[in-house]
């Protein structure tokens, strides 16, 4: 039987997060609201072998990479991959893959496929705990920023983020955008993007998040989705200009609204040095480096 790739879409929410519970997923490109909403972005195409989850990729960093088989039929679905590259007469690659895929890659394939780092796409997880309640001296200026925050606008307030009032998120990211140095970079314009269409599927991708609100409006937000059990990860958070200590409060209050989450995978810094510096500044408790593999055997595993 012939396994076609498709682009995915909103009726593949179940089998994914599904193949994403079985390998009991952690990183941000397995959460379906990210499968859907780039991509376009990354042009990505996905299939199933049985339970295992697929992906391919034709542009952007992974360009005419595979993700790694989320599943249980992991050798085969290397090999439909492989099968898929031979097709196309391009290498077999896979694209950030973690250290533990590395692994299994080299368990599956002695010497196989060889190794080189992704720089820019080490992921920044958290415990829930910490993010929540901010203990500690390491947390002492977030706290003071949350603290500055809230003497300033006493009448500040959290409301949940549902389908109903999403257009809120909308409309502070884009006021974020209007605000940036460069509102027409592409990369910022296909964020944007995102934010559209993630608040008009809301149910339909499984998101949840919430509002912060001082002097009567909204003036953050922050969009998350479940990876897998444990695992969340925030898709998005914005804060509009001239409310500078709102952003720990969206954090803090973010976490707090997640009890039964063990981990909140905030992804990457993409290189950018403020982004590096805002992750940083956290804490983070997991720091999951991500690498490319590329078939360097004789023969490809297609089997």
């Amino acid at each position: 039987m012939t396994i076609s790739f498709h682009a995915p879409t909103l009726l593949d929410r179940e089998a994914v997060c599904q193949a994403a519970e079985t390998a009991h997923a952690m990183e941000n490109d397995a959460a379906f609201a990210s499968i859907y909403l780039l991509r376009r972005k990354y042009q990505t195409e996905i299939a199933f072998a049985g339970d295992t989850l697929l992906r391919r990729y034709r542009a952007g960093v992974r360009k005419d990479c595979f993700g790694f088989p989320l599943g249980t039929e992991i050798p085969r679905g290397i090999s439909i991959c492989a099968e898929a590259a031979a097709k196309e007469g391009i290498p077999l690659r896979f694209g950030l893959l973690t250290q533990e895929m590395c692994a299994e890659l080299e368990r599956l394939y002695p010497s196989g496929f060889r190794f080189t780092p992704a720089e820019g796409y080490t992921e920044y997880l958290y415990l829930q705990e910490n993010l929540a309640e901010m203990k500690g001296s390491r947390y002492h200026k977030k706290r003071n920023h949350i603290a500055q925050f809230h003497r300033g606008y006493p009448d500040a307030e959290i409301q949940p983020l549902i389908a109903e009032n999403a257009d809120f998120a909308v409309k502070i990211a884009r006021k974020w955008l209007e605000n940036r140095e460069n509102p027409a970079d592409l990369s910022v314009q296909l964020e944007f993007g995102c934010i559209q269409e993630a608040a008009a599927n809301w149910d339909a991708l499984g998101l949840s998040g919430l509002l912060l609100y001082a002097e009567g409006k909204p003036i953050g937000m922050t969009v998350v989705s479940e990876i897998a059990s444990g695992v969340a990860d925030v898709h998005f958070e914005k804060v509009i200009p001239n409310y500078p200590h709102a952003w720990p409060v969206v954090a803090n209050a973010m976490a707090k609204c997640l009890p039964n989450v063990t981990y909140l995978n905030r992804e990457e810094d993409l290189g950018e040095g403020g982004m590096r510096a805002s992750k940083t500044s956290y804490h983070p408790d997991l720091l999951r480096e991500k690498f490319f593999a590329q078939w360097c055997g004789k023969e490809l595993p297609i089997c």
